[in-house]
């Protein structure tokens, strides 16, 4: 009876085909890493030539114009006069600034109108906060209208207020003289002891809604089981208040600080809609003699020089902030 070949074959050659298999079982699984690491790399680099023109946009929206500015601190660009082009100065645009007694009197304003529009904001911003803080009907509501004064865009906001400071219809006069506080209309945009404290009560009532959101959600995060335990010890209202709030309302405070700072030293809408500067450059903060400096006078170089300064008292004074506030406070 014949038998089948299989059953002859060399025990060798069947151990070195199952050498064989194994190895082959052994390499299958890096060969295929191999294969997903290569596919990897290109999905990785697919993304990325898909980004590359979002990547390239923003760079020339946002690094192209930083670049440039620094660019105009350093020449002389002004635009009625082209035959001149640009031409070098170093720090002479710089030095033209600060020796500027308008900027110097535009930053003396400015510094004005940032304590007071700051201080008012964070007061008024803190008794909201409190305020909403306690429950009682219709409290969401409230809060939701709260923010229309913030969500208002900047020119609107001026076109109401010059409606209701305007000397012969406008609200403000209306409501004193019925309550005998004035004799006669008085031009709160056209008075220069007037107009800058007009401009600072419009901004305070666009800002402030935005610190009391801030200190409203940091009010919510205060553990209610510290003030209970408090209570129980016997502390009082003003006590909690002073000891325990304010204390630990440090951080959100020092950040508001800094915005509000920021947002004071750069404002211009405002103040270019509702008095443009006037009346006798007695409400030309520093962002309007900027806006003049380069666009008006078509002094480019001039400034972007300017602005450079104003960036570096605001750093100063953001840096004070922090430094005051944590050695204070231990944040």
């Amino acid at each position: 009876m014949a038998m089948d070949k299989s059953e002859h074959r060399n025990p060798v050659v069947i151990q070195k085909e199952g050498l064989s298999m194994r190895g082959q079982a052994l390499f299958r699984p890096a060969a295929a890493s191999v294969s997903n690491s290569k596919k990897m790399i290109s999905e990785s680099k697919f993304a990325f030539l898909l980004l590359l023109p979002t990547i390239v946009i923003l760079l020339g929206l946002l690094l192209y114009p930083f670049l440039y500015s620094i660019y105009l601190c350093f020449v002389d660009l002004n635009l009625t006069k082209p035959w001149v082009g640009p031409k070098f100065v170093g720090l002479d645009n710089f030095s033209a600034v600060l020796k500027d007694g308008e900027f110097w009197l535009s930053m003396e304003t400015t510094l004005y109108f940032a304590v007071f529009s700051v201080a008012a904001s964070m007061i008024l911003g803190l008794a909201a906060a409190l305020l909403f803080n306690i429950k009682f009907r219709m409290r969401g509501l409230g809060r939701s209208l709260l923010l229309i004064p913030w969500a208002m865009p900047g020119v609107v906001n001026a076109m109401i207020w010059q409606t209701m400071l305007h000397p012969n219809y406008g609200l403000l006069n209306g409501v004193l003289l019925k309550l005998g506080v004035i004799d006669s209309p008085v031009g709160w945009l056209s008075d220069p002891k007037l107009a800058l404290a007009s401009i600072i009560m419009a901004q305070v009532w666009t800002s402030f809604p935005f610190v009391a959101l801030m200190y409203l959600a940091a009010l919510q995060s205060i553990s209610g089981e510290l003030v209970e335990a408090a209570k129980i010890d016997g502390a009082g209202s003003i006590r909690i208040f002073k000891d325990i709030i304010v204390k630990l309302l440090v951080p959100v405070t020092l950040v508001l600080l800094v915005l509000r700072t920021i947002d004071s030293f750069r404002i211009f809408d405002l103040v270019f809609a509702m008095t443009k500067g006037g009346p006798a450059n007695s409400t030309q903060l520093s962002g309007l003699y900027l806006y003049k400096q380069g666009f008006m006078f078509s002094d480019f170089g001039l400034g972007s020089a300017g602005s450079y300064i104003l960036t570096g008292f605001i750093l100063v004074f953001v840096l004070l902030y922090m430094r005051i506030l944590r050695q204070k406070d231990g944040v």
